[in-house]
């Protein structure tokens, strides 16, 4: 006698326990190995995955020149911003807290600007009297290198925190909180 079921019943089976498998993983198929992305779009990488950071270099909004290089040794905080955005002047202040409170223990902040005038970049350098340098970048053509799948948007503001040794080991889009940079940070520190 032919049992029906049967194969459906193995098909079945396998399609749970496959989703289980995926659901268990936390990973997303598509994801890179190595790439862990949280529910609010933050992702780390583990330092074996990690990969070399585009240079970001260019002159800041007072026309001195600056590139990631100067910070060699240094865990740095890459934050692309723009004066017109208002999700960036809510974060800019954690921001100048975390460079002020850090610096001394090796990580730094660099700002990445994406005004197309560099008077409203001065402007708002000022205002929230942002001590770390920020590298003029209207075309947003800085991140134009970054591998694919690091970034979850477009917009502004998106952070990165490259490790010390000059490899991409964390980023978020949207405004980060001391906590959430913290995290980041400590993501890139892992030995």
């Amino acid at each position: 006698m032919k049992r029906p079921y049967v194969p459906f019943l193995a098909a079945l089976a396998f399609a749970v326990a496959l989703v289980g498998v995926i659901a268990f993983s936390g990973s997303d198929p598509g994801t890179p190995a190595g790439y862990h992305r949280n529910k609010d779009g933050t992702l780390t990488i583990e330092k074996a995955h990690r990969p070399v950071s585009p240079a970001f270099m260019g002159a800041d909004v007072d026309g001195r020149p600056v590139q990631l290089s100067d910070f060699a040794g240094k865990t740095v905080v890459v934050n692309a911003w723009s004066s017109r955005c208002e999700p960036c002047r809510k974060e800019i202040p954690v921001l100048v807290r975390y460079h002020r409170k850090m610096e001394k223990q090796g990580v730094v902040v660099l700002g990445i600007n994406r005004d197309r005038y560099a008077d409203e970049a001065q402007g708002f350098v000022r205002e929230f009297d942002m001590p770390y340098p920020s590298v003029l970048d209207p075309g947003g053509k800085q991140f134009f290198s970054l591998p694919k799948g690091l970034l979850s948007t477009r917009g502004v503001p998106v952070t990165l925190v490259i490790d010390a040794g000059g490899r991409i080991a964390a980023t978020a889009s949207g405004p980060v909180s001391e906590g959430r940079l913290e995290g980041l940070v400590a993501a890139a520190r892992v030995p």
